[in-house]
């Protein structure tokens, strides 16, 4: 007997942009449960992109230490925050953020092991 399991990566989250955070529903939070880090990034679409990160690759020296940023986890959402971060990201994306949320899908990505954030323009 052959069973599919549904996973609650496969569902559409959200992602609150701020001024001062990225807050992501519980959906979109499921890949970051056992993260130590994240790196959020733009990708050629012009989406975010937010990466979670283990331990064992944050203290290999790799990855530039200015882009490895901290994630809150908690039971019903996740928070990376950083003034700078939304700054830049605001600047990138061409769009006024502000204490009222700016909200937009989110889908994970197994192979390549990113959460997207689909900014419709």
């Amino acid at each position: 007997m052959q069973i599919q399991w549904f996973s609650s990566k496969e569902k559409v989250g959200t992602a609150s942009f701020y001024n001062t955070n990225i807050t992501l529903n519980t959906i979109a939070s499921v890949p970051f449960e056992y993260a130590y880090r994240v790196q959020v990034g733009l990708d050629e679409q012009g989406n975010v992109v937010v990466r979670p990160l283990t331990k064992e690759k944050v203290q290999s020296g790799d990855l530039d230490e200015y882009t490895i940023l901290q994630m809150s986890v908690k039971k019903t959402y996740s928070r990376i925050s950083s003034t700078m971060l939304m700054k830049r990201i605001s600047e990138a994306l061409g769009i006024t953020l502000s204490d009222k949320p700016v909200k937009f899908d989110t889908t994970w990505d197994e192979v390549e092991n990113i959460l997207t954030i689909h900014i419709k323009k």
